[in-house]
């Protein structure tokens, strides 16, 4: 979904860019609206040939038509051709005729593809030469900043996702694209009502529908269906996952964690650890060896925490495991002995969870 979020605020700022340089030339504006009607629409065949015709009307060395052919990059992308997609772009990008702030946009588009094939680095390597291109708009550096940061989310470095994003916000305070990417870095990095600040600020914005959706979705995790003394029913979300929230003293802060029922251990990040004895009684009990789901091998220190709470359940007193190895920041994860003390309920079709306290 990030790259498709992407694509779609870089298409916004096209449109902008292309109202103010195609204004002197009519019918390659006319022919540009329909297109980009068009690709609102999804009819993305439609969108290519109205977007060929106006650069067909077009000097191709000028920058009316760089914008019409990234505008047709778009188009592509929407359809699944990456390899015109990666033409119209790379003509763009290479075009003596581009200026800065085209370049940067076709560098920024550019990373879009990499990312739908799954290029990562490489994505990260077109947004730092985005970001090094002169020019003078505030917006495209903005979200360059934005798109580099949530590259930086999905490698697990929320540290340089969240610098990123907080540059962003700073050129562009009106930016739910940017509020809603930060939003998704603090769900990444355990800072739960961070994510939920963000995600609702980021709703204030008028963003666009894949903003919206990706502050919705960040929302809807956070949420809670029903609450009471002896129960709590929560969302699952659209992978099946399910992500609850876990205290370590009865009004201490909530952390994220993944609710893992095919898991036995409870594995926590090394950073939680220092959280933890802050809240309750930490102890080193001794080492262990576990697997996790890609087959690999690790090696970890397994800790007593005397009392955790699921939600305003009491959980007890659970074991943890942390990597003996530095790694990059993990997901929390809570298996099926830290759960003794309640039962746990799944409803695929409503998708939602039942958590309840055993008497």
């Amino acid at each position: 979904m990030k790259a498709t979020i992407l694509m779609t605020v870089c298409f916004t700022f096209l449109i902008v860019v292309a109202h103010s340089v195609l204004q002197a030339q009519e019918n390659p504006l006319e022919l540009f609206d329909k297109g980009k009607a068009f690709l609102n629409s999804g009819d993305y065949d439609q969108a290519i040939e109205f977007f060929s015709k106006a650069a067909d009307g077009l000097d191709p060395g000028v920058r009316n038509a760089h914008v019409v052919t990234l505008a047709r990059a778009k188009a592509y992308l929407g359809k699944g051709d990456l390899q015109n997609a990666l033409r119209d772009v790379t003509q763009v990008i290479q075009s003596e005729g581009a200026n800065g702030e085209i370049v940067a946009s076709g560098l920024q588009l550019r990373s879009v593809l990499h990312l739908r094939r799954g290029r990562d680095k490489q994505a990260l390597e077109d947004l730092t030469a985005a970001l090094k291109v002169p020019h003078d708009s505030d917006l495209l550096r903005s979200l360059c900043f934005t798109s580099r940061g949530l590259t930086f989310t999905r490698l697990g470095n929320t540290d340089k996702a969240l610098s990123d994003l907080n540059k962003a916000i700073e050129l562009d305070p009106k930016s739910g694209f940017a509020y809603a990417g930060r939003a998704q870095a603090y769900l990444r990095q355990d800072n739960i009502e961070g994510a939920r600040r963000d995600s609702e600020h980021a709703l204030t914005l008028n963003p666009d529908q894949e903003t919206r959706k990706m502050a919705e979705k960040i929302l809807h995790e956070l949420s809670i269906f029903s609450s009471g003394p002896s129960s709590v029913s929560v969302p699952m979300n659209s992978h099946g996952q399910i992500f609850v929230q876990v205290r370590f003293r009865k009004n201490g802060t909530p952390h994220r964690f993944l609710l893992d029922t095919g898991a036995t251990c409870s594995l926590i990040d090394r950073e939680l650890l220092t959280e933890i004895s802050r809240d309750t009684e930490v102890k080193q009990i001794g080492k262990a060896s576990v697997s996790t789901a890609d087959g690999t091998s690790h090696q970890v220190t397994r800790y007593k925490v005397k009392s955790a709470f699921l939600y305003n359940l009491l959980l007890g007193e659970i074991e943890v495991y942390v990597f003996d190895k530095k790694s990059k920041r993990i997901t929390n994860l809570l298996g099926t002995r830290s759960l003794r003390n309640v039962a746990v309920r799944i409803d695929n079709i409503e998708r939602k969870v039942e958590i309840t306290r055993k008497d």
